[in-house]
């Protein structure tokens, strides 16, 4: 926890410069991707690293990439569809194909240790198109990073609800050998096979 907390002064130290104009962008500084994802829009009554998803539905055409240098994320047709409310209710006609009234959008780094970066707002267009290319200085490890995009919070440097995200699901849907292998070992003490009188794995 020491790390990611330098981590985190470091990389809203580089944000906050960001957001003062003048510093240039991060972009000739070549660095390994933490995270290249396509951007997904929201599922209501979600909550990702304590953010909860907005009430209505939202859908895009979009892409993420971060590195320990730049955010760059971007999207368009980002709108409500004409499907569902958290409540259960069909989205209002007046809503559908819409930006919902909200005029900027933030970006939140997340990491599997907690912590949360917001960056400076970026203009969300009313047909749905917003940009983000922020340089960063992030430091230490950072585990599983996922980004969140949505309107500011109330307080300053915070995440209202979360409209679309980077691909949580495939990270922690998707599995590989080596994690089957020691999860077998870990679990059956070395063994990879068991058995069961019963016929029946159980478990649920």
């Amino acid at each position: 926890m020491i790390n990611f907390r330098r981590w985190l002064s470091v990389t809203v130290a580089g944000v906050a410069a960001a957001s003062l104009g003048g510093m240039a962008l991060a972009a000739t500084v070549r660095s390994s991707p933490l995270l290249q994802s396509p951007l997904y829009g929201n599922i209501p009554r979600v909550t990702v690293r304590g953010v909860a998803s907005a009430t209505a539905p939202w859908v895009l055409d979009g892409k993420v990439t971060l590195t320990r240098t730049y955010l760059r994320a971007s999207g368009k047709w980002m709108v409500i569809p004409a499907e569902y409310m958290a409540t259960g209710a069909i989205v209002p006609k007046a809503m559908v194909g819409t930006t919902g009234g909200f005029p900027k959008l933030v970006a939140d780094i997340t990491d599997a240790h907690g912590g949360h970066i917001v960056t400076t707002p970026v203009v969300l267009t009313k047909k749905g198109t917003f940009h983000f290319n922020m340089p960063l200085h992030l430091t230490g490890p950072i585990r599983e990073p996922i980004v969140l995009i949505g309107p500011p919070g109330r307080k300053p440097h915070t995440i209202g609800a979360w409209f679309a995200a980077s691909n949580f699901l495939k990270q922690y849907g998707e599995t590989t050998p080596a994690m089957i292998r020691s999860w077998t070992k870990a679990s059956h003490g070395g063994s990879t096979t068991h058995s069961s009188s019963s016929g029946s794995s159980g478990g649920w």
